[in-house]
């Protein structure tokens, strides 16, 4: 009975933790919905329509298939809470479409270990949440593509574990060179189970919308109905600063609602980059979270 309340304490915890970002969360496997990606997290999560990187594997598949270049993306997320969140994700374009693969990697130690009562007992245990991901997108003509995810998920608790499969499904149209739609269904799949509760993944429908008035300016809006929380929306500028024929400093701010604390600046977000040769990419986010504290993503890209 110990060990069992001690791991459902846990669940709570971390599904609070992270489950931030999808308010009053009720589904499992909490840490999908993190924004494991510098660039969305400072537009505000508005990145459903975007289509021009390989983090479009987590948000929308199919935006892989406008990827011209091979392409690789490290990410260090130092989220709320002392949590630690770190990305991985690798695109091949070839003839027969875009194949990926991303990996994310969640944990957090030093968890107060508590009986039935509620008290200390001396002793701390660690978490950690780890999803694996196959994708592949391909065009379809000249301005539609579409894109699926088949992933793995795991979690870690003390000694519990649990574990579940999910898909992701998305569709890209560009209405023309400046505008792009797109639309998303993230975790489908099998619940996930704790000892003896088994909980749903957090499936979520975006749809976006992606204006670039010029090849400097991007301004992006998605709209998201997740399972577990109510419709929220979120929006971002891009603007690229051009330095020179090989540098170029992208300049990010966005907001995103159910996000909303309090502290004034909860719910907003900025970032920033450099780019050199279009080959080169460091990325940099950062996004208040109001008494929970701060997230600070730091990213890494490259083409080749």
């Amino acid at each position: 009975m110990f060990r069992k309340t001690i791991s459902i304490l846990s669940v709570i915890v971390l599904a609070t933790s992270a489950g931030y970002c999808a308010s009053q969360g009720t589904s499992g496997a909490q840490f999908l919905e993190i924004v494991a990606s510098p660039r969305a997290a400072a537009l505000g999560s508005a990145f459903t329509a975007f289509a021009d990187d390989v983090n479009s594997i987590a948000f929308n598949p199919a935006g892989l298939a406008f990827l011209k270049k091979n392409e690789i993306a490290l990410v260090q997320n130092n989220w709320i809470q002392d949590i630690s969140n770190q990305y991985l994700a690798f695109a091949v374009p070839t003839s027969a479409g875009t194949f990926g693969l991303n990996v994310e990697y969640l944990s957090i130690s030093n968890i107060v270990r508590r009986d039935n009562t509620g008290a200390a007992d001396g002793t701390t245990f660690g978490s950690s949440n780890m999803s694996a991901s196959l994708a592949y997108a391909l065009c379809l003509g000249e301005n539609f593509s579409f894109g699926l995810n088949i992933k793995s998920i795991s979690e870690t608790i003390d000694t519990s574990n649990a574990s579940g499969v999910a898909g992701d499904f998305g569709l890209i149209y560009k209405a023309s060179s400046k505008v792009n739609i797109g639309a998303s269904v993230l975790n489908v799949g099998s619940n996930i189970k704790f000892i003896d509760e088994a909980d749903p993944l957090p499936t979520t429908v975006k749809a976006g919308f992606m204006y670039a008035p010029v090849d400097s300016l991007k301004i992006g809006v998605d709209a998201s109905m997740p399972n577990d929380a109510d419709a929220n929306y979120g929006a971002g500028i891009e603007y690229s600063l051009k330095a020179g024929e090989k540098l170029v400093f992208p300049i990010r701010v966005g907001y995103r609602s159910g996000n909303e604390t309090d502290d004034q600046l909860s719910g907003f977000s900025a970032g920033c980059g450099v780019m050199f040769n279009n080959v080169l990419g460091i990325d940099f986010a950062w996004v208040p979270m109001g008494v929970l504290g701060n997230s600070m993503q730091f990213g890494l890209s490259y083409k080749f």
